[in-house]
């Protein structure tokens, strides 16, 4: 678990505007739908990212993250990641996680809810 923590923490170090990465591949993902899972809101700095990792080895192996200039913080939640045809889908598990806003990787734009 320490490597995969390590591997994102340095990831996110070099994508502090944002990333999505299959902790699995370690490979980032550019194409879908991203939407959170409640469980990992606010997590933030390494020890919300260990909770993040931990959840999603369990679920969908992704993980997303960005820095917060506001409070300087790294932010980061395990996310589902659903194809562009499933946006329908995609909304309906974005509102049952109680999120505000899902985003579409593959056209990079945040679709409020």
């Amino acid at each position: 678990m320490k490597n995969i923590t390590d591997s994102v923490w340095e990831y996110a170090q070099d994508n502090p505007y944002g990333f999505t990465l299959n902790i699995e591949k370690m490979r980032p993902v550019k194409f879908g739908i991203c939407v959170a899972f409640k469980a990992t809101q606010n997590s933030f700095g390494r020890k919300g990212l260990q909770r993040v990792i931990e959840h999603a080895l369990d679920n969908d192996k992704t993980v997303g993250g960005w820095w917060n200039d506001e409070d300087e913080f790294f932010y980061f939640d395990s996310v589902k990641v659903f194809r562009n045809s499933d946006l329908k889908t995609a909304i309906d598990f974005g509102v049952a996680n109680e999120q505000i806003a899902i985003f579409d990787l593959t056209n990079l734009k945040e679709i409020r809810l």
